[in-house]
């Protein structure tokens, strides 16, 4: 396509009306002949200009529409003319800054949309008039009347009184809301901010009954702590305090009940510092060990113990059990603990200890025949110095430390650990760890 100037063009016009001006004088023709010829070349030159100006205006308009109905794929071509090209090239310059950006957008867009619909908070925005927005996906499961294909009034979707009075209330405040409320028995905080160039207000409804569970178990935490401290310091301070006035009568059994609490104290201790090592450390001294006879010096310092109280001690191993990586002081310290756990709160029949491979993980289960615990304590069992029965608590001294010392070295060879009980069935504690021993194959001792 031959491109020129518009100015060109009026300037090739004019040389063509003035040469057959020129030449219609030349000619002497009468003056209505030649009013009548001048006006037939000015309007076939109009008329050309007229048809080039019509036909860019029509490629212009025809891109227009077709971007308008969505196609942003859409350029306007070259055009003949200079001026009308040149605008046409900017105009196609700005339309592929402008769909990059819509596309930009759409990512970002879509990114934001699955962020909100992963968040387990519930969210929402809706408008000055009170109709919603949008909403994530915990918002609907949790209000069942929404449909997010019409518009609804929060009214028409929230039951919740509570809830909907405090939705006024953000509505009605220019301050960022923050405010705690209770819908059922689930405790949620309710935060609203506002967005001035959208004209929307957006919601935050968070559950916060992990927080306040985490209070509370902190709370119980130092509860408890307190009172297995008082309690043996109190009884020192008791039968010194016996001694000093009385100090030939009874001392020798004075000593021994002091010296008991003394070592219920140093036992106490000793384990709040073993867990808390336990807490602060990811690494653990990993060991390829054989199964066998990992058990068989278990069985030597647990047999003693068990049978002193007159129970039978059954170690089930399963045949070809692989050789094992773990931290073996640590495992065994697992052992001793859940079977001391079982020594306090069984007085007739067996403790059993049963280990079997299950693919690439070994199983371990303790189980005992003891008094068992309610299912409603299970969930809080491996919590520090959680007690599922204070008065069972007193009748046998242990330091409440010992199950919560048994779930973080479980944790830290990256097993699972569940309990199972039922009050009079006894209770059962089921570990599964991964084997990774042809890691330790050559390297018998590493970081894990």
């Amino acid at each position: 396509m031959d491109k020129h100037s518009l100015s060109y063009t009026l300037i090739v016009s004019h040389l063509v009306i003035l040469l057959v001006l020129g030449t219609l004088l030349f000619a002497n023709l009468p003056d209505w002949t030649i009013l009548i010829g001048m006006i037939i070349v000015v309007a076939f030159m109009l008329a050309t200009i007229q048809n080039k100006l019509r036909k860019h205006y029509r490629e212009i308009s025809k891109t227009a529409e077709r971007i308008a109905q969505g196609d942003h794929s859409q350029r306007i071509p070259s055009l003949e003319l200079d001026e009308f090209d040149h605008l046409a090239q900017n105009l196609n310059s700005m339309l592929g800054k402008l769909d990059n950006t819509i596309h930009h957008l759409a990512i970002h867009r879509e990114e934001l949309r699955l962020v909100l619909s992963s968040i387990d908070d519930v969210l929402w925005s809706q408008n000055p008039e009170g109709r919603l927005v949008w909403a994530n996906e915990a918002f609907m499961n949790l209000f069942n009347a929404y449909n997010p294909d019409i518009q609804q009034y929060y009214w028409d979707v929230i039951r919740e009184p509570v809830l909907l009075q405090k939705i006024k209330e953000g509505e009605a405040t220019q301050d960022r809301l923050m405010t705690e409320i209770q819908i059922g028995e689930a405790g949620f905080l309710l935060s609203c901010s506002k967005n001035d160039a959208a004209r929307r207000r957006v919601f935050i409804l968070q559950d916060i009954a992990a927080i306040r569970a985490a209070e509370k178990m902190k709370k119980d935490f130092v509860v408890n702590l307190a009172h297995e401290l008082r309690t043996p310091l109190t009884a020192i301070k008791g039968f010194t305090e016996a001694m000093q006035d009385n100090p030939n009568a009874d001392s020798e059994r004075y000593l021994k009940i002091i010296g008991n609490h003394t070592d219920r104290l140093i036992h106490l201790i000793s384990d709040l510092e073993q867990l808390i090592r336990l807490e602060r450390t990811s690494e653990i001294s990993m060991q390829e060990i054989s199964l066998n006879t990992f058990f068989d010096n278990l069985q030597m310092i647990l047999a003693p113990h068990i049978e002193a109280k007159g129970l039978k001690f059954n170690l089930i191993l399963e045949e070809n059990l692989p050789r094992f990586a773990c931290d073996p002081f640590k495992l065994e310290q697992v052992f001793i603990n859940l079977v001391q756990n079982s020594l306090r709160y069984t007085d007739s029949g067996s403790i059993n200890i049963h280990c079997q491979a299950v693919n690439n993980d070994v199983t371990f289960k303790v189980s005992d025949t003891g008094i068992g615990i309610d299912p409603s304590h299970l969930p809080r069992i491996f919590e520090r110095f959680y007690v599922a029965d204070p008065s069972r608590n007193r009748l046998n001294s242990g330091t409440g430390l010992g199950l919560a010392i048994v779930k973080h070295i479980v944790i830290l060879h990256n097993g699972k650990i569940e309990v199972s009980s039922e009050p009079g069935m006894g209770t059962s504690f089921s570990i599964r760890l991964p084997n990774t021993a042809s890691k330790y194959s050559h390297d018998r001792k590493a970081s894990f």
